[in-house]
């Protein structure tokens, strides 16, 4: 088995670690764990603009997100976050369309997983197969080369609220492929009264960039290119 790449690493190892927040860490450190409400705004870079412009791909928001002032908002369907580290998961609703004449794609209910300084995006694909079934195939290749890790989704004992996550999450992956869609960098956080206002840059990940380059019908973006800043505004729920 051929290892990964260290971003790769990184972003598989932040699912994983994720997962293991959720499932396990909710059951040892339930009382830190705070269910949370708001929005995310996502600005695109002059970069994304320009690239997408360019290739004559159209973006357009659907659900329940919305776009103004060439920004998109996605409302935070679900969410919990650790009141100490910050560490935690945005489940958003709605979407994007990336189209270009009669091809077009999907990127819906994007959740953004926050864990220490790494945190990534993922998202599904409605309409293609393969569910989560990429992110699997990459934990238990991540586990291989790293001790002590393993999918929290296959573990057989956990309590009553980690068994509803888990069931959230197996809809989730049978509602459409799941993809890392970025990798987020330069984390931030501020909080005023009971709101935290949390920030990241948004990099293109390879499946994303291919996504793209599909729609566009050329190669106009490769991954690690500079997607556009997110910014999370939440609170306790």
């Amino acid at each position: 088995m051929k290892s990964l790449a260290p971003r790769a690493r990184l972003l598989v190892g932040t699912v994983v670690a994720a997962l293991a927040i959720m499932a396990v860490g909710a059951v040892g450190a339930e009382a830190k764990l705070v269910k949370v409400t708001g929005s995310t705004v996502v600005t695109p870079s002059d970069g994304a603009k320009s690239f997408l412009a360019n290739a004559g791909v159209s973006v357009a928001p659907v659900g329940p997100a919305t776009g103004a002032d060439g920004k998109f908002t996605f409302p935070v369907a679900a969410g919990f976050g650790d009141t100490k580290t910050y560490n935690g998961l945005l489940a958003h609703s709605g979407g994007l369309t990336f189209s270009k004449g009669s091809k077009s794609q999907v990127v819906r209910r994007p959740v953004a997983v926050r864990v220490g300084k790494a945190s990534v995006l993922v998202a599904q694909l409605p309409g293609l197969r393969g569910g989560c079934q990429s992110l699997r195939k990459s934990v238990k290749r991540f586990a291989i080369h790293h001790k002590g890790y393993t999918d929290p989704l296959a573990a057989p004992r956990y309590s009553k609220t980690v068994k509803r996550f888990i069931k959230a999450t197996k809809r989730y992956c049978n509602q459409g492929r799941v993809i890392v869609l970025a990798r987020l960098t330069h984390l931030s956080k501020s909080v005023s009264g009971g709101t935290a206002t949390l920030g990241a840059e948004l990099h293109l990940s390879g499946q994303a960039a291919r996504l793209i380059n599909k729609v566009a019908g050329k190669k106009v973006v490769k991954a690690g290119a500079l997607l556009g800043t997110g910014t999370s505004t939440v609170a306790r729920g």
